[in-house]
């Protein structure tokens, strides 16, 4: 037997937190973890160990994939966001944009947010609350790049016609967004209430009625008329 032979064979060094096996499985099972966990208990009393422990993982694999919680946190939302980032990114391609308008927004992010139903609450509990420990983050990579985007839609429809000229374009869109995200907002209480749903043909009833309330207040008459021979 040679030198060589009877030496043991030494495997490559692994990259310090990099997980063993580590894959885009993995990070799902991760975000999965962090969104019910966040839900249920808010982002400040979740602590990383106990995302990974109930994911089946460990801390290091947390700060591989995203560095830390807040991280995991800012994941989380871009996962949601990236359809209605994309739609609203398209308004810098004359072709691609020419089929997004108000309403049909109004629409993808209230499936959206049907889709994500814990988005509105750790908005609230993480970036309105008094003290919410995502706000700056949360203003300065989604609320403060998407909605100029969206004001923007808004007074492209004003110059197009479609929507009444004498309406700031700034409220207007607080408007429609206030309209699609309050009744998922309000949701704990108007299920009980007044057996509002939202999932299946009760949400596409609520998001019909959210984006007519908002036509029939803001667009300009001769859209009205248009709208009333078709």
């Amino acid at each position: 037997m040679t030198e060589s032979a009877r030496r043991p064979r030494v495997r490559p060094a692994r990259r310090p937190g990099r997980p063993a096996g580590g894959d885009a499985a993995v990070r799902e099972a991760l975000l999965g973890t962090a969104r019910r966990l966040f839900l249920a208990h808010g982002f400040g009393s979740v602590t990383i160990r106990r995302i990974a422990s109930e994911a089946g993982s460990s801390p290091a694999t947390i700060h591989y994939h995203f560095g830390d919680k807040l991280g995991l946190y800012r994941a989380m939302l871009e996962a949601a966001f990236g359809p209605v980032a994309a739609t609203l990114e398209r308004l810098d391609d004359p072709e691609r944009a020419r089929d997004v308008d108000v309403a049909s927004f109004m629409r993808l992010y209230a499936r959206m947010l049907a889709d994500n139903p814990w988005v509105p609450a750790l908005i609230v509990q993480e970036v309105l609350a008094e003290g919410g420990r995502f706000r700056a983050q949360f203003i300065e990579q989604f609320a403060g790049r998407l909605v100029p985007l969206f004001v923007e839609l808004v007074r492209r429809e004003q110059r197009r016609g479609d929507l009444r000229a004498d309406l700031d374009p700034r409220l207007a869109a607080l408007s429609a967004i206030s309209l699609t995200v309050f009744p998922f907002l309000a949701l704990p209480v108007t299920s009980r209430v007044l057996g509002v749903s939202a999932s299946g043909p009760a949400l596409e009833q609520m998001v019909e009625h959210t984006t007519r309330l908002f036509r029939e207040g803001a667009e300009a008459r001769a859209g009205r008329e248009r709208g009333s021979e078709a």
